[in-house]
């Protein structure tokens, strides 16, 4: 049951839009997706998965799902062709406008839908560091970022006032996707509806600010930077960015020519510039507002992470498969590539520096799921299996398929989920355990 003091402040807020939004509610959540741009493209993202083409106007490669049809059990979802998200969720990148070779920061990132769309946009250019808080939500994060192929992404499990901290000054673009009291999600969660109080919207709003000021440290001048909700209360939207641009004088609220939203409430500050998205608009419910910080453009630099000596095990292996990144690390064993160079993330708890290339093991190199993911380089061989064996390997089946002896990429329709071991005539399953269908 949705409190009766929400639906007041909702009424008060839209006036003779309230029944509108009232009959909203009663319609189903709106699901869609995003095609990968760092694997696919949009004729053929269509003619793999039969879906129909309902194009989604809040991102260029997000488009509609009509049907329930369990998108993530398919194989083109392990491949990382696709990502599954409210349509109006992509809205916020859109705005931000990523672009390749920038240093970006996505400070609040889990699950990751955000950073796979900044990701792809950069193209594997540049730097996107990704932040979670909470350690479980972070492996998640960690997992989509695998799976997507993202080649130039560091995973970090920090509070945001030590990223501040160790990054101060050196990003060009920050996206701060905060967490909210989660009105705009009363559709998709029942949960929303039950945690809803007046007392949790403050206390987010207190903790915005908290993160905003993290955010604007690590910004350098001149640098943009997103602030989004999914929620609708002035307090958490309107009122933070008030108050952010009176804490810091040189934030300003940009002007946004977007095809979507509606102008933002006007409480002074430039704030009728931000953009909100109802339910009564085909989005769920959000926030964005596109700031820039004032000053003469500069930014601080990082040092490079000391690597250990590749192991000839290693170097091996991948030489053999022809695996081949501009820059490695390693360190404790475990052997990273990347596109960019791997710099230090000073204090911050560091999750995952770009792509894990495998692990060394009693003089063996154990290679890693996320390499044979990994947008940039596909190891070879491959071994190419139908549909209906990707449903094993993905519930974890050993696939009878002749294959090259060892390790090699396992394809469907040209696209990798996975890699196996071979004999020569079986595939032992190497697809991640945590991962697998049930």
């Amino acid at each position: 049951m949705i409190s009766e003091e929400y639906l007041k402040r909702m009424q008060d807020m839209l006036k003779e839009e309230y029944p509108a939004y009232l009959a909203s509610l009663e319609q189903p959540h709106q699901r869609g997706f995003r095609y990968n741009l760092l694997k696919t493209d949009e004729e053929e993202i269509f003619n793999l998965t039969g879906f129909a083409k309902r194009p989604s106007p809040f991102a260029s490669n997000g488009f509609l799902l009509e049907d329930e049809k369990a998108v993530g059990a398919m194989w083109q979802h392990a491949a990382g062709l696709i990502y599954l998200q409210e349509p109006s969720a992509s809205a916020a990148v859109t705005v931000l406008d990523p672009r390749p070779g920038m240093k970006i920061l996505d400070l609040c990132a889990a699950p990751g839908s955000k950073s796979t769309e900044i990701a792809e946009r950069m193209g594997n250019e540049g730097l996107l560091v990704c932040n979670e808080i909470d350690p479980k939500r972070c492996q998640i994060l960690r997992e989509n970022i695998e799976r997507y192929g993202c080649a130039n992404v560091m995973v970090l499990n920090e509070d945001p006032r030590n990223i501040a901290r160790d990054f101060a000054g050196y990003f060009d673009m920050v996206l701060v996707d905060a967490p909210c009291s989660g009105e705009g999600m009363f559709r998709k969660h029942e949960k929303a509806v039950e945690n809803w109080s007046l007392e949790n919207v403050l206390a987010c709003a207190r903790r915005q600010k908290h993160i905003l000021a993290s955010a604007y440290a690590c910004l350098k001048k001149c640098g943009r930077m997103v602030y989004s909700t999914c929620t609708f209360s002035r307090e958490e939207n309107e009122e933070n960015m008030v108050w952010f641009k009176t804490e810091y004088p040189d934030i300003k609220i940009q002007h946004v020519d977007a095809a979507f939203g509606r102008h933002g409430f006007d409480l002074g500050n430039n704030t009728a510039e931000c953009l909100r998205i109802f339910p009564m608009e085909g989005g769920d419910g959000h926030f964005i507002c596109l700031l820039k910080k004032e000053g003469e453009e500069e930014g601080t630099r990082l040092p490079l992470l000391e690597s250990d000596a590749i192991p000839k095990e290693a170097g091996q292996f991948l030489k053999e498969h022809k695996v081949s990144y501009p820059y490695l690390y390693v360190h404790q064993d475990k052997v990273y590539g990347g596109t960019y160079p791997l710099i230090t993330a000073g204090h911050c708890h560091l999750i995952r520096h770009q792509v894990l290339l495998g692990t060394m093991k009693n003089h063996r190199f154990e290679p890693s799921h996320a390499m044979y993911l990994s947008s940039f380089c596909t190891p070879v061989p491959s071994v190419e299996i139908t549909e209906q064996q990707a449903d094993a390997y993905m519930h974890g089946m050993t696939i009878n398929e002749k294959a090259q002896k060892g390790e090699c990429a396992v394809c469907v329709r040209g696209h990798c989920i996975g890699y196996a071991k071979s004999d020569g005539t079986i595939l032992k399953n190497k697809y991640p355990k945590a991962q697998r269908l049930q």
